[in-house]
Formats: structure tokens, C-alpha cells, sequence
């Protein structure tokens, strides 16, 4: 049941995703105002994280399929156990970036990669139609190891914070041993293709995505959703954290949020299956205006609803959108086009994150996000005229 076989492969990857999304990390703004930083820097440090994620996501894509996914999913979490040790024992703005340079290598080297090695092996077992219930258990795992992890940072927050990389160091290697137990799976067009090289790849990826409008659609609507969703769910920690929340007040919120998030990932695919592309693009993009103009009410109780809601809302659109993208992807570039929709979110976050936390320290969170979603209120009216060509494919 648990050798060393393709079949297999979707258990590792369940571990695999486990060890290296454990959240133990994931109250890293808190970590860095509690070591003296400003939310302007710490938006520095989010922005300088994902140009390095930006400049390197899609070379580590290629990568994957130039080589084999298992050596570059390994090589990912040794960044992660490097990144971890540079931040422990750093005390200054310099430091912090170079561990966050690292730590953005570590996400590029797995974004995509472990994606297209689950899906490579069910094309090998001929299943790749079971992807999109794989997809949806692995986000489940996700939302699941991520609130463990951030339920045992909140016992680190008042003692010891620099502990939590350390237990990070240690699931790492976990991560690793699983990946040594997977079996690297075949990827059918090379049999075909003479020409595999590392810059025919990123050249032929290219060109794929310049053909394909609906995949480049698609790819950049999901990282502007997924982008204004994740600057709300980091600086919701300054937010609670000034409000007087202690750490075990904060993993229990985070525990509540979990659930609801694991119920989302898990009907994710029922979702998928009653509802048109357009449809859900629409829904998404109006519910997610809705939790965003609320936030003008700037009470904290209502404010931990749409905290709730958002994180429902990206759990559920997470696999989905994962096994559109797959659908489209051929398997030679499939690393490396799963990259592109990281680096267009790292895009986002690179513009977004630094100027949200500078618009926070001037106003406060309630004024910046309700202005953000009476912005994105404004696109989404405008999406029908963005969308009218593309309808037949939708």
C-alpha cells in the first residue's frame, strides 16, 4: 500500500503537501513587527519575496521539466530549511530579505511542480480524470496542516517565536523523505519530442500561452483574486493583533476558519461540475467585492466573518482552477506554465502587498480594503465587455 509505485504517488503527495505547507510559519507579519519591523517594511519583505518568486518562477518550471519533478520538489525544501535558519538568527532589515529571497525560491521550486507530477502520474495510470477529487483533498490537507500550524505557532507567539522555524526545519525533512518515495512519472510527448532542452521549453511554453487567450484568462483573472484575498488574510494579523488577540485566541480563530475552509476544498468539485466558468468567475469576483466593501463597517466582529468567508472563498476556487489550468497545459511544459500563474500572482502581490501596508499605517484596515473593493466593484462591472470575445469559450 505504501511502496515505492506511481500509484502511490497521490499519498505521498498528500504527506508531501502536509509537511511543506504546515502553517507553523504562516503568522510570519507578526513574527517581524514582534523583531521591530514596520508594516512598511514588512510589505517590503513581501514585495521583495515575490519579485525574487517572479524572476525565478517560471526558470524553476523549466527546470522541473528539463530534469525530473522529485529533484526540484527536494531542492525546494532545502530552501525552505535555509531560509528558516537565516531567519532565526537575523536581527536586521538585510537579513530578513535574503531569508525571504530564499524562502521564495523554496515556493517556485514547488508551485506547479508537485502539481504536475500528480497529474502526470494519473495520466500515466489513465485517471487524470480523478484529478480535480485529488485537487480538491490536497487543498483540503492544505487548509488542514496550515490552521495545525498556525494552532501550534499561537503557543510560540508570547514564549518562544523563533521556534516555529524551527519545527519548520524538521517537517521539511519529512517532506523530503516523502518525496523519496515517489516514483517519477513518464511524460508521454517526450516520446515524441526530439527537442527537450531547457530554453525550447520556456520558448515553446511561451508561445502556448500567447495562442491560448482562454488560459491566459483565466491565469491572470485567478492571480488578482487570489492576490487581493491574500493581503487581506496577512494584514488581518496586525489587525486582531492590536486589537489585544493572544496567540491561542488567534489559532483558535484560525481553527474556525479551517473548517469551514476544508468543507470548501472538499465540495469544491460538486461546485465545479453545477456551474459554468463564466458563472463562477462572475461569483467569485461579486462575492469577493461584497466581503471587501463590508470591511467599510470597521467592526471587528464583522470583519472576522469576511475573514472567514474570503479564506471559504479561495479554498473552494483553489482546485478548481487548478484543473482548469491542467486541462489546457500540454504535459512537456506543464511546470512551467503551472509557473506562470504563480509568477502572474507574485506580479500582484509585488504591487499590492507594500502598497496596502502603507495605505494601512495612514488610514487603518477598514478604509484600505473597503476602498479596494468599491475598485474591484468597478472591474467586475466592466468584465462583461472584457469577457464578450471570449463567451464561446467559456
Amino acid at each position: 500500500m505504501w511502496g515505492r509505485s506511481k500509484s502511490n504517488n497521490v499519498r505521498y503527495n498528500y504527506i508531501y503537501n502536509f509537511c511543506s505547507f504546515f502553517g507553523v510559519t504562516a503568522l510570519w507579519v507578526l513574527y517581524l513587527t514582534h523583531r521591530g519591523m514596520s508594516l512598511v517594511e514588512v510589505g517590503l519583505l513581501e514585495s521583495i519575496f515575490h519579485v525574487s518568486s517572479f524572476l525565478f518562477e517560471v526558470p524553476s518550471g523549466a527546470l522541473a521539466d528539463r530534469l525530473n519533478y522529485r529533484a526540484v520538489l527536494i531542492l525546494g525544501r532545502v530552501c525552505a530549511i535555509i531560509s528558516s535558519i537565516i531567519l532565526i538568527f537575523s536581527h536586521d532589515f538585510l537579513w530578513f530579505a535574503v531569508g525571504f529571497i530564499i524562502s521564495a525560491w523554496s515556493y517556485n521550486l514547488n508551485s506547479g511542480t508537485i502539481d504536475a507530477l500528480v497529474y502526470e502520474s494519473l495520466r500515466n495510470l489513465n485517471a487524470k480524470d480523478k484529478y480535480i477529487k485529488v485537487s480538491a483533498n490536497t487543498n483540503a490537507i492544505y487548509e488542514f496542516a496550515d490552521t495545525l500550524g498556525i494552532f501550534v505557532a499561537g503557543w510560540f507567539v508570547n514564549s518562544y517565536f523563533e521556534g516555529v522555524y524551527w519545527i519548520q526545519i524538521v517537517i521539511s525533512l519529512f517532506a523530503i523523505v516523502s518525496v523519496f518515495m515517489m516514483v517519477e512519472p513518464e511524460k508521454k510527448e517526450k516520446k515524441t519530442e526530439k527537442v527537450t532542452g531547457y530554453f525550447t521549453i520556456l520558448k515553446n511554453a511561451a508561445r502556448f500561452l500567447k495562442e491560448n487567450s482562454r488560459l491566459r484568462f483565466l491565469m491572470i483573472f485567478f492571480a488578482l483574486f487570489q492576490g487581493v484575498a491574500a493581503t487581506y488574510y496577512f494584514y488581518f494579523q496586525s489587525l486582531i493583533d492590536k486589537n489585544g488577540f493572544k496567540g491561542v485566541q488567534i489559532s483558535l480563530l484560525m481553527i474556525v476558519s479551517a473548517v469551514f475552509q476544508i468543507i470548501g476544498a472538499k465540495i469544491s468539485p460538486q461546485i465545479e461540475k453545477r456551474a459554468g466558468q463564466m458563472m463562477l468567475i462572475h461569483t467569485f469576483s461579486l462575492l469577493l467585492c461584497i466581503f471587501l466593501l463590508v470591511s467599510f463597517t470597521n467592526q471587528l466582529a464583522v470583519l472576522i466573518i469576511c475573514f472567514i468567508c474570503m479564506n471559504v472563498l479561495i479554498a473552494i476556487s483553489q482546485p478548481i482552477f487548478s484543473n482548469y489550468f491542467n486541462q489546457l497545459i500540454p504535459s512537456s511544459s506543464r511546470a512551467t506554465l503551472l509557473s506562470v500563474s504563480s509568477m502572474l500572482f507574485s506580479v500582484t502581490m509585488i504591487v499590492l502587498f507594500p502598497f496596502t501596508g502603507w495605505l494601512i499605517e495612514r488610514v487603518n484596515f477598514s478604509i484600505s480594503f473597503g476602498v479596494m473593493g468599491g475598485v474591484l466593484a468597478l472591474l467586475v462591472l466592466a468584465l462583461p465587455q472584457l469577457t464578450k470575445n471570449t463567451r464561446n469559450w467559456l
